[in-house]
């Protein structure tokens, strides 16, 4: 079967990958929809000599293939979780899944941009969710990104009617926000440097926008805040200086996620004292559990925010370069591949 692989450095290559054969319980999903991650335009960007795996975890497909041992049948669309928490490691059994110890021993194979998608037992009896009738195959491959959002707004101890700051207009950013929304944050503020993006923040779920180019980040959530700070801070730009100006704006007794992935070493100076009086949480979000997934194909099925305004370019897969150099570009939000 034919899957997206990153090859040289910049490069996206379509690779033979070796059919698997089902065991009891097993299934095989024919993707319909793939989103591309910003951990796929890294590792484009970075490239591989090895070609073990595709490209692509934002999955939604169809099942074609099952056995006599599995709960689904042919013709079934679904999601399909990248990975399977154990359940049974010290972090699982702590609620802390997207920690275990074996997070990635039981994966898709080889990858969502992929003909074929090999689907184990134990991932297709607790990582695989049927799609509602009514929800569409680009909105329901959304739900891996919106899980990430919402367990980034549980580990920050959200609560309905919290201030949010997002730092980063980016498709994480702005999916943030309008999860936020969703759930009753006020207000919700966006602060970035992407027009275009920050104009759609402002029409759909943003309350203020803020463009740090021209403003003054701290001093417009202070206006907002009652001079407090935002009660929680959600940092989606892989930067250190962003996460050093989330903290700068979180409110005492708050909390600032560091939600986007930033590069080893990466380093920003804290002031211990601010952390003694002030009294705010800084904690991280990283990754998905099946349990975000569902509750985020749950809010994707609710219709009670429009998520298929963040896709704004679909390519089939014949064009997955183009999609992966479409979100590497910034050009507009979500890039969504297709397979009909």
């Amino acid at each position: 079967m034919k899957g997206a692989s990153a090859g040289k450095p910049g490069e996206v290559q379509i690779i033979e990958f070796p059919d698997m054969q089902l065991e009891a319980g097993d299934i095989i999903v024919s993707p319909l929809a793939c989103g591309i991650c910003t951990t796929d335009v890294k590792m484009v960007q970075k490239g591989t000599k090895e070609k073990k795996y595709a490209l692509g975890h934002e999955l939604a497909g169809m099942v074609i293939e099952t056995t006599p041992q599995s709960r689904w049948q042919a013709g079934q669309r679904v999601i399909v979780a990248p990975y399977l928490p154990c359940g049974g490691c010290y972090f699982c059994l702590h609620n802390q899944q997207a920690l275990c110890t074996h997070l990635y021993d039981v994966t898709i194979y080889p990858g969502g941009l992929a003909e074929n998608v090999y689907v184990p037992r134990a991932l297709a009896e607790r990582g695989v969710f049927a799609i509602p009738d009514h929800v569409p195959n680009v909105v329901a491959a959304l739900a891996e990104p919106v899980g990430c959002v919402l367990k980034g707004l549980e580990d920050s101890f959200y609560r309905y009617g919290n201030s949010v700051l997002v730092v980063g207009d980016g498709p994480m950013g702005l999916f943030t926000a309008a999860a936020a929304r969703v759930y009753g944050a006020s207000p919700v503020i966006v602060a970035g440097m992407t027009p275009h993006r920050l104009e759609i923040a402002q029409a759909f779920f943003a309350d203020i926008i803020v463009d740090i180019t021209r403003e003054n980040l701290i001093s417009v959530v202070h206006e907002h805040t009652a001079d407090r700070g935002a009660d929680i801070v959600m940092v989606a730009v892989s930067t250190a200086e962003a996460l050093a100006s989330g903290i700068e704006a979180v409110r005492p007794g708050g909390t600032v996620n560091a939600f986007a992935g930033v590069p080893e070493g990466s380093m920003v100076s804290l002031d211990i004292r601010k952390i003694h009086y002030g009294q705010f949480y800084l904690t991280g979000s990283s990754g998905v559990t099946p349990a975000h997934l569902e509750k985020a194909l749950r809010l994707l099925s609710s219709k009670r925010m429009d998520f298929s305004q963040f896709i704004t370019a679909q390519f089939p897969f014949s064009d997955v370069a183009e999609a992966v150099a479409y979100a590497d570009n910034r050009t507009g939000l979500k890039a969504m591949v297709t397979f009909e």
